[in-house]
């Protein structure tokens, strides 16, 4: 890795631009909320290393388990002690929990002789503990429980963290994804856009992580992200504003996240309109992979009763879309229950970003997050590698669309969500969207030209250190976009 560094790129740390409003979402995110560890850590000249050593079963576990196929023991934590040098500066934490994340890219890296060959993604808990009641319920994770004689110990671990993270997410960026294309730096950038126009959103930098077992190392380009939890709420909008329920939103093997009301809220028997009310073990609820039990919109906090806990804010969400879609609802009712300027800006930003697997073109990544002062939902986003005009087979309608236009990637018909505050060809609401279409055009063409910069983009990648190939395709990118707006 280069040492190269230009401070000329504005840092993820600086406060977001003055050309956008927060008070929609009530956002405190200032830099002041972070600390400076954390901002060291996240900071791009930054030159962060990680190291993961298994121990040989650990390891293997991880590889047997949790790879390919979404079985029982995906949500399991294996152990590894973690090095982590900072700008020099070196830690060390013994028996950091990991396990394998992902949907499509779980993939076997260990080689018939238990080598590592290749990588995948990863989760790490610095707080695990590894005594769960799964560490007895299941014969394949008995030999990784841990009897805690001192329990001044087991309490010391549940406090552990990395510049104030107890949990993050580490995404292997190499071309070993399967298609053809390095994406060093597109999450990062599109993170980074985000944050600077006011908009919530991860911290992620890029980090050098060696794999070890005993037999074995191997090397590679990483991206270390913030994950989107509690902590993540606290330092936006503050303890108080923090404690409202969190959506992770996935396309999985029950469906899209569109917020259509099939699988998620029932329909009234007797007219066979919804009835808002959630169905149970249906598309809303708590993961449990124990149970084989994965929803479309994971409920990620105040989430401790499991099936038993309340559900009625996504319901209620899903219930309304339905309602503004089939003439049912008021405007009044999606002011009340979406925050409407939140989301036309981060809409607006998305489109000139163009993650073909987001909510827009793939009903799928991102967060929901309503805020308990207000009710109102707002959009986070998440996995944004795929961005910037990526897709697998080159250029495609998503990449070439002008703003207002209604592509998908399978064809059918965007969310709800863009319906009820967007889109034309739905005549069936109850009042006119050119407000919201004014507002969503006037901060496209606002973003567009702090966005569509492959000067920023290629400041971003001398600064990351890296020299990569991606720059070309971004610069094809950006100007093809430019002429969409």
């Amino acid at each position: 890795m280069s040492s190269n560094s230009v401070s000329s790129f504005p840092s993820s740390s600086e406060e977001p631009s003055s050309g956008a409003s927060s008070e929609s979402i009530s956002s405190s995110q200032t830099q002041s909320s972070f600390s400076a560890d954390f901002l060291e850590l996240f900071a791009p000249e930054s030159r962060v290393k990680m190291k993961l050593n298994f121990p040989e079963a650990s390891l293997r576990a991880i590889n047997d388990y949790q790879s390919n196929a979404r079985g029982q023991l995906v949500d399991a934590y294996f152990p590894a002690d973690l090095e982590v040098d900072i700008n020099g500066t070196k830690q060390s934490f013994e028996e950091v929990g990991v396990r394998m994340k992902g949907n499509t890219s779980r993939t076997n890296i260990l080689d018939g002789e238990g080598r590592i060959y290749r990588t995948c993604h990863f989760k790490i808990s610095l707080k695990a503990t590894f005594d769960d009641p799964e560490y007895d319920s299941f014969a394949e994770l008995q030999p990784f429980k841990k009897t805690w004689d001192d329990q001044n110990a087991r309490k010391n671990r549940k406090k552990r963290n990395l510049c104030g993270l107890e949990k993050f997410d580490l995404k292997y960026v190499s071309r070993n994804s399967g298609f053809g294309s390095d994406c060093l730096a597109r999450e990062i950038y599109c993170f980074n856009r985000f944050r600077e126009e006011g908009l919530p959103a991860a911290y992620a930098n890029l980090v050098t992580l060696t794999l070890a077992n005993p037999i074995s190392s191997y090397e590679s380009y990483y991206e270390l992200i913030e994950p989107i939890d509690k902590e993540f709420l606290k330092k936006r909008f503050g303890k108080e504003e923090a404690k409202g329920d969190l959506y992770k939103c996935v396309y999985n093997g029950m469906g899209k996240a569109d917020l259509s009301r099939e699988g998620a809220v029932a329909k009234n028997e007797t007219d066979g309109h919804s009835s808002g009310e959630r169905i149970a073990r249906g598309k809303i609820g708590v993961e449990n992979n124990y149970e084989y039990y994965v929803p479309c919109y994971q409920l990620k906090t105040n989430d401790d009763l499991g099936e038993d806990s309340n559900f009625s804010k996504m319901a209620n969400f899903i219930h309304a879309m339905w309602d503004l879609n089939y003439g049912k609802g008021t405007q009044e009712l999606l002011e009340q229950t979406l925050d409407v300027d939140e989301f036309l800006r981060f809409s607006a930003l998305s489109y000139l970003l163009c993650n073909f697997d987001d909510q827009r073109y793939n009903y799928n990544n991102y967060y929901l997050y309503f805020l308990p002062s207000n009710g109102k939902a707002i959009y986070i986003p998440y996995d944004w590698d795929w961005s910037l005009g990526y897709t697998p087979s080159g250029d495609s309608d998503v990449v070439t669309s002008a703003p207002l236009d209604e592509v998908t990637l399978d064809g059918n018909r965007p969310a709800n969500v863009y319906y009820a505050a967007l889109f034309n060809s739905n005549n069936n609401t109850q009042y006119s969207r050119k407000q919201y279409q004014d507002t969503y055009l006037s901060a496209v063409a606002e973003y567009a030209p702090r966005t569509l910069n492959i000067n920023a983009y290629e400041t971003l990648i001398s600064t990351l250190g890296c020299s990569n190939i991606e720059v070309s395709q971004v610069r094809h990118y950006f100007e093809v976009k430019a002429t969409k707006i």
